[in-house]
């Protein structure tokens, strides 16, 4: 077979081979269990913050050996080796203004007028990037957890809070997907209230701060 007639096939012997792949049926799970079942199980390790909730932002963070968890109302650092001992825990509310303007506007006061922390990124060795819905107010904060594993530290910048608009949902019912790429944020989120205008964001860093087109 000449070159020309094995150029021929190879196109043809790829669609045939991507055709196979897509038919195939997916094989079921080697083994499913139950959260009871997983409870009962020797070693299994839990975790859960008194009066709080949602835990929708996670960071493993190896060199440290902490796993950072954002909630309602709250960052915590766990221990990577047994997340149920040496679990340090910050409050992290929307302030009373933001909360009663939440609950103006029709928002109920004890399930949505809260700061449900739904980004977590390790901003630098000292400091995550923690940004939360605010009370329908989208905020972030710069939370310092130290240089190393035995300085377990735990507490926000007062003076590095700013605006989360574009970084964080308003509403605790929507996703947000981001990555931190050097110091600057890309970000998917809602860009509005109602939760119509799902945008890319790209912000921090030096440059000027950008979205994609509606």
């Amino acid at each position: 077979m000449g070159r020309a007639g094995a150029a021929a096939v190879i196109p043809g012997l790829a669609l045939l081979w991507a055709v196979g792949l897509g038919s195939a049926a997916p094989s079921p799970p080697r083994l499913r269990l139950s959260f009871q079942e997983l409870q009962a199980w020797h070693g299994l390790q839990t975790f859960s913050l008194e009066r709080t909730c949602c835990y929708q932002a996670l960071l493993v963070d190896e060199e440290r050996g902490r796993l950072f968890v954002g909630a309602e109302n709250h960052v915590a650092s766990l221990n990577l080796d047994n997340i149920s001992k040496r679990a340090k825990k910050l409050a992290w509310p929307a302030p009373v203004e933001w909360r009663e303007e939440c609950n103006w506007a029709g928002k109920d006061i004890g399930t949505e007028c809260m700061n449900f922390v739904k980004l977590l990124h390790a901003y630098n060795r000292t400091h995550l990037l923690a940004c939360g819905t605010g009370a329908f107010h989208p905020t972030c904060a710069f939370v310092e957890v130290g240089h190393r594993a035995e300085e377990p530290v735990l507490r926000l910048d007062p003076g590095r809070i700013e605006d989360g608009k574009g970084k964080s949902p308003y509403d605790p019912r929507h996703r947000a997907a981001s990555v931190l790429v050097g110091e600057e944020l890309y970000s998917g989120v809602a860009a509005d209230l109602m939760g119509r205008d799902f945008t890319i964001f790209r912000s921090l860093g030096q440059r000027p701060s950008l979205r994609t087109e509606p």
